[in-house]
């Protein structure tokens, strides 16, 4: 079981990274960090050792800069009753109202895993929702590439 869930939060994290490498943009003021993200309410971080996607996204950052790239992720456990349309109309007002747009990403919807991308200057953000698949545990994942 522990062995499909690493399996499964690798694939993730591919995705992001793919899904990330796929956006850019242009100019803009001084870049975000994922500090400037305001955490969904009653959400809480996990840090690498607590949870097995927190420790891949520890692992997707760290090769990310060995190959040059800026790549920044945080994972939380999000409250038992967060919809993604809640998730979303949060950051939306958040996001759109601190200058980032929405952008389309082809990676369909399914009931495991939700996911918006935003972009503002050389920036993109990723905000997911993910159920893991066994515990059934809801996780919001912020993925913030910077070129």
């Amino acid at each position: 079981m522990k062995f499909h869930n690493r399996i499964f939060a690798v694939a993730l994290a591919a995705m992001f990274v793919l899904a990330l490498a796929a956006c850019g943009g242009g100019g803009g003021g001084a870049p975000a960090t994922l500090e400037d993200v305001p955490a969904y309410p009653n959400a809480t971080s996990l840090k690498p050792g607590e949870n097995a996607m927190a420790d891949t996204l520890a692992k997707n950052v760290q090769q990310a800069g060995a190959v040059g790239q800026k790549l920044d992720q945080k994972i939380f456990t999000l409250p038992k009753d967060a919809s993604w349309d809640q998730i979303k109309s949060f950051y939306t007002d958040k996001l759109t109202g601190a200058g980032w747009s929405t952008t389309s990403i082809p990676i369909p919807d399914n009931d495991m895993f939700k996911m918006t991308v935003w972009t503002r200057g050389g920036q993109s953000l990723t905000v997911g929702k993910i159920t893991e698949q066994i515990s059934k545990d809801n996780l919001l994942l912020f993925s913030l590439a910077t070129q």
